[in-house]
């Protein structure tokens, strides 16, 4: 019965015109550490579009000669007719001359902006996140402004945050991914030594926000996300496209590090037996849309313990630091990946939306408000 105006994202809204030019666009995702920004035709635009991490990818993609571009196809969206003009923009782009974000924010497929206001429940937003969207957009109770965003991951925070709030959750927090059927998604990969460029090209292929990155024994690295792009975009950062993405992983890590003021780490697996509680938390402590799941190599080191959500005080839990690692040593080989989509979904399903189930395979293509 919670009200989506309770969940709302406290932070300002920043609304963008659609004729801003790209280059101007990024600046304020990085400049705010946005991860998508609405895109208005004009104010209070009720259907906006959004411009993200994943556009910037596709675009760079373009400039770099790597991404063809369906002018027919282009030409069935609200804000091109013509031909010639798309033809133009496709030019201007691949030349490096400024072109607006709407055009950036077209480049690739959206799903349908979904919106719903304040009034309405958490109940019904579950069913929608919980089924792949990765964002909607919240308005008021007339539904003639967009008020707020809401995320996966912010649900999931306000979830794990409020626990006491949800004591029939509590159950399946303590049991281990496995037993829960979840984690054993088909995982899209590539090889450390590959080209970053290989990288960014397949995350737009194959329509995903972040890619696992393995040795030739499907041994799990790293991760390299859209998000990442922006150490890219600058024409002397060119070179880096070119070097492997294990080479772009330490890059990132020593950026988060000085960015942090602290040594940073990549935390992003959990094991088929770590509990969903650890999973939970992991993914709340570092932010992340989603988790690979190895198969540990030390396989007498698999036991996890249960982190324990905020308000609650389970018998038998260890309320442990979700950044300490299960184990010493390397991660192990990768054998699937667990998701927000995954936890939504379960959770839902397990309160009696049981019609609820993936509006997409996995991975997800993104929506239009999507990380």
């Amino acid at each position: 019965d919670i009200k989506l105006s309770e969940l709302i994202e406290s932070a300002k809204l920043i609304f963008i015109k659609s004729d801003l030019p790209v280059e101007d666009a990024f600046k304020l995702l990085t400049t705010h550490n946005l991860t998508s920004l609405p895109v208005e035709e004009y104010d209070n635009d009720i259907n906006c579009l959004t411009f993200d991490y994943t556009d910037l990818n596709a675009y760079l993609l373009l400039v770099l000669g790597k991404l063809a571009v369906n002018e027919q196809q282009f030409a069935q969206n609200p804000y091109y007719k013509n031909p010639e003009e798309i033809k133009e923009l496709i030019t201007k782009a691949k030349r490096g001359q400024q072109v607006p974000v709407k055009f950036v924010c077209q480049l690739a497929p959206k799903n349908p902006f979904y919106k719903l206001p304040e009034t309405e429940s958490l109940s019904t937003v579950m069913e929608i996140l919980g089924s792949g969207v990765h964002r909607i957009a919240i308005t008021n109770e007339s539904s003639t402004k967009i008020t707020g965003i809401l995320s996966q991951r912010r649900l999931i925070k306000y979830l794990w945050d409020n626990a006491r709030r949800f004591p029939s959750l509590e159950p399946i927090f303590q049991f281990p991914i496995s037993e829960l059927n979840i984690g054993n998604s088909k995982v899209i990969s590539i090889y450390g030594d590959e080209p970053l460029i290989n990288a960014l090209i397949k995350m737009n292929t194959e329509r995903i926000s972040s890619i696992a990155v393995v040795d030739h024994h499907m041994n799990l690295l790293g991760n390299i996300s859209v998000i990442d792009v922006k150490h890219v975009t600058k024409s002397s950062q060119s070179p880096i496209l070119h070097k492997s993405c294990l080479h772009f992983i330490s890059i990132i890590l020593n950026l988060r590090g000085l960015e942090d003021g602290k040594d940073s780490f990549p935390i992003f697996h959990v094991y088929p037996s770590s509990s969903l509680a650890r999973t939970i938390a992991k993914l709340v402590a570092t932010k992340s849309h989603r988790l690979w799941v190895v198969r540990p190599l030390n396989s007498s080191s698999t036991n996890s313990s249960a982190s324990t959500p905020s308000g609650t005080n389970s018998a038998g839990t260890n309320e442990s630091n979700p950044l300490i690692p299960e184990h010493e040593g390397r991660a192990g080989k990768l054998i699937g990946v667990v998701s927000l989509t995954d936890i939504l979904g379960l959770i839902a399903r397990k309160h009696g939306k049981f019609h609820v189930c993936l509006l997409y395979t996995s991975p997800s293509p993104r929506d239009s408000t999507s990380s």
